[in-house]
């Protein structure tokens, strides 16, 4: 799967701690034993909080894009988060996506996505249609996987807990390109924005 030449595909998001990718490693190397395949596991190191995909876009638009960015975080002051559980979309017996939640100052990350959300839209982004719902995906589950298997990956994630979990500060907006590749998604920063420090 190829994205367009003459286009960048790109996603607004919230980096997460080195303490929390290593806890996400380590229990996606727990569910990777857990599950008899039928899942394509993220790697650890792409993953992120997304607040907004814009999708492929015309690098011309990169540009207007941060300036979207900056005008959504005037005025927001860096949060706190911290890792909560597991869970899948859409339900335990058909999951589809493979997600870890958050906790801790979800009023301004929810402030902070609807900002973003509503800058991008005047440059032409579709507004969101469901409410946001905060999440890490860890991994999708493959086309082709039987209910049976898809049952038994919902439950074996379900039994699963994550463990520990400290806070961490969350005090930047990053501009990330996603590049597909065979191998997986490729992921770089095209740069950032800073929120207000308390």
């Amino acid at each position: 799967m190829k994205q367009p030449d003459s286009t960048v595909r790109v996603f607004v998001a919230l980096d997460i701690a080195p303490e929390a990718r290593q806890l996400l490693s380590a229990t996606m190397r727990q569910l990777q034993v857990a599950i008899p395949g039928g899942v394509r596991w993220v790697e650890p190191a792409g993953i992120h909080l997304t607040l907004k995909f814009l999708g492929n876009i015309d690098p011309n638009l990169v540009d207007a894009v941060f300036e979207a960015m900056a005008q959504s975080a005037q005025g927001v002051a860096s949060f706190q988060l911290r890792l909560l559980e597991l869970g899948v979309f859409p339900n335990r017996r058909q999951p589809r996506v493979l997600w870890a939640s958050v906790a801790g100052d979800l009023d301004p990350l929810k402030d902070l996505q609807k900002r973003v959300d509503e800058a991008v839209s005047a440059l032409g982004f579709a507004r969101e249609k469901q409410p946001f719902r905060p999440h890490l995906t860890l991994g999708r589950v493959r086309e082709g996987v039987s209910p049976e298997t898809r049952s038994q990956i919902g439950a074996t994630l379900s039994a699963t807990g994550l463990k520990g979990g400290d806070l961490w500060l969350v005090d930047t907006l990053h501009l990330i390109r996603s590049t597909l590749t065979p191998s997986g998604a490729q992921y770089t920063s095209l740069g950032s924005v800073p929120l207000w420090e308390k």
